[in-house]
């Protein structure tokens, strides 16, 4: 009886090793290194989804400068267009979720961001929610925090004393015709537009094709959800991030093994979206990712083993937040 026991958990293992082996060969992991280190991309790289967004206020000044400061290989961002043409980033439509828009301009909480000008947009408190939301993270000093322009995000990016990234997504390019331009003219005033510095994402191949044809050499990636994944197929998304781009950005619930080996196998990298647990990072590493976007950058530079150049307590309290 001991020995057939023995015998079937032998089994059960050599079955799951001979699995795990398919599935890491599937992933094509060395061919994702492979594109990371030609395209001279951070590799894994950490990428901080609207900066330190689970220790500040998503896409505020302590978000960022958490990031920086932490050792993230880029600052993500999304970039949208005020009234008055001035380019901020901020993720969602409206400003409801994230801001105290409703007591500002109560008649107009439910519209999007392009119908506010800079100096409306300068007015609301961009911090206060997450600490109603978030009570044990919470800071008095996040209290008025203010939504930022894209170049003050540069001007937080540029304030770093190491080799330091850009990932930026022209939010709703449909809304904001010629914003990639605009975005590419930002950069290049300030000595941004660099393929070393910055990479620009998207869920619009129309806008892609417009960050091709104003700079190519910047790399390019093409987000995909689920239901983008399960309309085109993935055979297809891979196809059209080859054809646009030099990336792609899956979220987590499509980013199979052998959906990563087919996009690695046609020179891509794979950055997954928005990852911020620790048995997720080990999963999706094993699958073959080549970096995460993840709230928790803390989190992922301790699982890669890189220890963050000081506690983020401390980065908070030396800029007096």
């Amino acid at each position: 009886m001991v020995r057939r026991v023995s015998l079937v958990l032998s089994i059960v293992i050599i079955v799951f090793a001979a699995a795990a082996a398919l599935m890491r060969v599937a992933a094509a992991p060395s061919a994702g290194r492979a594109a990371a280190e030609r395209l001279g991309i951070a590799y894994p790289a950490v990428i901080a989804h609207r900066g330190a967004s689970y220790l500040a206020p998503e896409a505020t000044a302590p978000a960022y400068i958490l990031a920086r400061d932490l050792g993230a290989d880029f600052l993500e961002m999304d970039v949208q267009r005020t009234s008055d043409g001035v380019l901020i980033a901020y993720h969602d439509d409206t400003f409801e979720r994230t801001t105290d828009v409703a007591e500002r301009f109560p008649s107009r909480a439910k519209n999007p961001v392009a119908d506010f000008t800079l100096a409306e947009v300068k007015s609301l408190d961009a911090g206060s929610w997450f600490n109603a939301r978030f009570p044990d993270r919470a800071r008095p000093s996040y209290r008025g925090l203010r939504v930022l322009t894209l170049d003050e995000v540069v001007a937080i990016a540029s304030a770093a004393r190491r080799t330091l990234g850009l990932y930026i997504e022209s939010k709703n390019p449909e809304a904001y015709p010629g914003i990639e331009h605009e975005i590419i003219k930002a950069l290049a005033a300030r000595g941004w537009l660099d393929p070393r510095k910055v990479i620009f994402q998207s869920f619009s191949r129309d806008s892609l094709e417009a960050f091709a044809k104003a700079a190519p050499a910047v790399p390019r990636t093409y987000l995909v959800d689920e239901k983008m994944e399960k309309e085109t197929g993935w055979k297809g998304l891979v196809a059209a991030a080859a054809e646009i781009g030099t990336g792609i950005g899956p979220v987590g619930y499509v980013a199979f093994p052998w959906n990563l080996g087919r996009a690695h196998r046609e020179g891509l990298i794979v950055h997954v979206y928005t990852v911020n647990a620790p048995w997720q990072f080990s999963v999706l590493n094993f699958f073959g990712a080549d970096g995460f976007f993840s709230d928790r950058c803390d989190l992922l530079m301790e699982y890669y083993g890189r220890k963050p150049a000081a506690a983020a307590v401390d980065i908070l309290e030396k800029f007096k937040y």
